[in-house]
């Protein structure tokens, strides 16, 4: 059992990708997914990934580079092992390299989250008396980040363009254990501040496009 404080966590928005997508020309059905790489891609241990692939759960989601072995690279907690959700063969594209992260500062402790609840679709078959509850999606996961706002703060333009560009931009979460969290969402900022205990402050929105990951430390 372990607990972990919130204060110390840091949030940054990813500020810079590599110029050109590098080719995924094959990746396996594993555990943790092996993507084969062109080569020359120069991706080493620890890289944060936005990956584009054929494979709809995959496409979007950024995800951090495990092991290298020259063009092979493994995909940290990747589990494509399911052949109807990942078919065989079918989960090729290209894969972009975070370069940059801007840290978003004077952010507000109450940093809240929502979605990932579990839908289910409800049977009435005729032989039972019970209803049935299936599974069917999850609701899309969301974040709001009160901050202590100043238009001077150098994060400012990097959150006004993801948001006016409305494309998914990668947010990283690490906590103070060094778990962190990584995934791609659309960016929201209202630019007229509040008032909260006399001090400016205003929020930022994020709705996530693909499925986020948490690492462990």
């Amino acid at each position: 059992m372990a607990f972990t404080l919130v204060s110390g966590t840091t949030v940054s928005i990813a500020s810079g990708y590599s110029p050109t997508p590098v080719v995924m020309s094959a990746i396996t059905n594993a555990a943790e997914a092996v993507a084969t790489m062109a080569p020359g891609h120069g991706f080493a241990v620890g890289d944060l990934l936005e990956i584009t692939s054929g494979w709809p759960k995959l496409t979007g989601r950024v995800v951090r580079v495990k092991a290298v072995a020259t063009n092979d690279v493994t995909l940290a907690l990747v589990d494509t092992r399911s052949l109807s959700q990942y078919p065989a063969g079918a989960g090729i594209g290209t894969v972009r390299k975070i370069t940059g992260l801007t840290p978003i500062t004077q952010l507000s402790a109450d940093v809240t989250t929502g979605g990932g609840e579990q839908n289910f679709a409800t049977l009435r078959l005729l032989a039972q008396e019970d209803e049935v509850e299936i599974p069917t999606t999850r609701t899309a996961v969301s974040n709001t980040l009160p901050v202590f706002f100043d238009p001077s703060l150098p994060w400012v333009p990097a959150v006004r363009a993801a948001r006016d560009n409305k494309t998914p931009v990668a947010v990283i979460f690490v906590y103070p254990n060094n778990a962190s969290t990584v995934g791609n969402a659309y960016w929201g900022m209202r630019e007229t501040p509040g008032v909260t205990d006399g001090v400016l402050t205003t929020e930022i929105t994020l709705r996530y496009s693909a499925q986020p990951i948490t690492y462990p430390g």
